[in-house]
């Protein structure tokens, strides 16, 4: 399984000979490797999205093992991945042994690539026979289906491999797989409970598990899943500390998920990451100092040019804006843009920056390039230049902008709303009782936000506008 080669690939071992290959590809010293550990490292290059890293290796173990099985059957699947069935069809046609195992399951894989499925079945139920419908080969074929996203057929090979063998441990792994692939979730998690029946204590188990609870954004059980998986493991888990932090960060838990960030940064302190999203925490708890000392650790740690740097330039400069602070805003949004010099959301940042030091000729200059840079997605642009200009001041042009994107999809309602409800109460618009009478239907909490006024549930438009009054909120 994944899980299993992911394991092998953190030990020891592992990064040694990974060590020792990458030294003599960068030709500082000249070693000896058997085909067997070049297929590994080309799995794990193929596992980390190295497709080309990949092919190197399976390359250089072919031209020290020309006739070695499993380094032709890999170099012909990758070619079949990589979108090259011909080549990958040549490769397998070389192969001595037509009659292997992997060879028979990776002409399937061809078979199913060019939609000949009723040829791949036929060959599949040749080798189910030949192996005496073992639990195992009902197993592989299925994940053999599943890979190659064709579950409508996997779901029958299921069916018969289940009322075969109902208690196989192997089989029951393949159908949780499909069924949460397919999403399926209530019979992947009772598959998954049944295993860890079996299993208690296997951390695979309890990660898929969690995984699903986290699609169905159950973050309680979630949690709950995850943190069997670190009980096991202890802190040595890598991915459920991250899965646990991201879902108290999804429940609105700052704090906790801070919390757990921390430990990763302490466990793992090579990585951003953890830094980035403790002032992420920080920014949502309403500390922006906090965040910022957040964030300026992230940025002497984090590569130059990558995208992590450019979110931290652009939250940091969110926050000098909320502090008055425009100009360094300004330097904060130029250092993104350095990174991303096209992206239509970073020009407007820095368009309501220069807006909000009154250089309006450079702002609407920014927006305009805006405009311009990403017309797929027009109408968030023009969103965000409307909020710009609102915060500003400038209603009248909010409200035109708002009122051309009112139930355009492209914009949800519950997002629009509640701005155009205040630009219309400031502008005493004839429109504010329907407007916000959609408001208080589709959006009330924003709606109250916006207007800081403390909800009443049920509450009429007409009602809400005399409240208005009352308070005396400036219109």
């Amino acid at each position: 399984m994944k899980d299993n080669f992911a394991q092998y690939f953190d030990k020891p071992e592992f990064r040694s000979l990974l060590a020792r290959y990458e030294e003599m590809i960068n030709g500082e010293r000249s070693f000896y490797f058997e085909a067997t550990e070049l297929t590994d490292i080309a799995e794990y290059y193929a596992m980390q999205g190295e497709s080309e890293l990949a092919e190197a290796a399976l390359d250089y173990a072919l031209r020290l093992h020309p006739d070695n099985l499993d380094a032709l059957i890999f170099k012909a699947r990758a070619r079949l991945i990589n979108g090259h069935p011909t080549e990958a069809r040549y490769i397998l046609d070389s192969i001595g042994d037509q009659g292997d195992r992997e060879v028979l399951f990776l002409r399937s894989e061809l078979m199913l690539a060019s939609q000949q499925y009723g040829q791949a079945e036929a060959l599949l139920r040749t080798l189910l026979e030949e192996e005496n419908y073992k639990a195992e080969t009902y197993a592989d074929i299925i994940d053999l289906l599943v890979d190659n996203e064709q579950t409508d057929i996997a779901n029958l090979w299921i069916e018969e491999a289940v009322g075969r063998y109902p208690n196989d441990k192997t089989l029951t792994e393949s159908a949780a797989f499909s069924y949460a692939l397919q999403e399926r979730f209530d019979e992947a998690i009772t598959l998954y409970n049944q295993l860890l029946d079996i299993d208690p204590y296997s951390t695979f188990y309890w990660e898929e598990l969690g995984k699903i609870y986290f699609r169905r954004e159950e973050f309680d059980k979630a949690i709950e899943a995850f943190e069997f998986v670190i009980a096991i493991n202890g802190n040595e888990c890598h991915y459920a500390l991250y899965a646990v932090a991201n879902c108290y960060f999804n429940i609105g838990n700052y704090e906790r998920a801070e919390e757990y960030y921390h430990i990763i940064h302490e466990h793992y302190p090579e990585t951003v990451d953890p830094l980035f999203h403790m002032g992420m925490c920080r920014v949502n708890r309403g500390d922006d100092d906090g965040a910022i000392d957040f964030f300026t650790q992230a940025l002497t740690t984090i590569p130059e040019g990558s995208t992590e740097q450019a979110q931290i330039y652009s939250q940091m400069s969110l926050i000098f804006s909320r502090k008055g602070q425009h100009a360094k805003a300004v330097n904060y949004t130029n250092e993104a843009l350095r990174i991303y010099p096209k992206n239509a959301e970073l020009i407007i940042m820095k368009g309501h920056e220069l807006l909000c030091q009154g250089m309006y000729e450079e702002a609407i200059d920014h927006f305009l390039q805006a405009l311009e840079s990403d017309a797929e997605n027009i109408e968030r642009s023009l969103f965000l230049i409307s909020v710009s200009m609102l915060e500003n001041g400038n209603c009248e042009m909010s409200h035109y902008i708002l009122r051309l994107l009112k139930d355009n999809p492209a914009i949800e309602a519950e997002i629009l709303y509640p701005y155009l409800c205040y630009c219309e109460w400031v502008l005493r618009s004839k429109n504010l009782r329907d407007t916000l009478a959609e408001a208080l239907s589709i959006c009330p909490q924003k709606t109250y936000d916006i207007f800081s006024l403390t909800p009443a549930q049920g509450e009429s438009a007409d009602s809400m506008i005399e409240r208005l009054k009352q308070l005396k909120i400036e219109n």
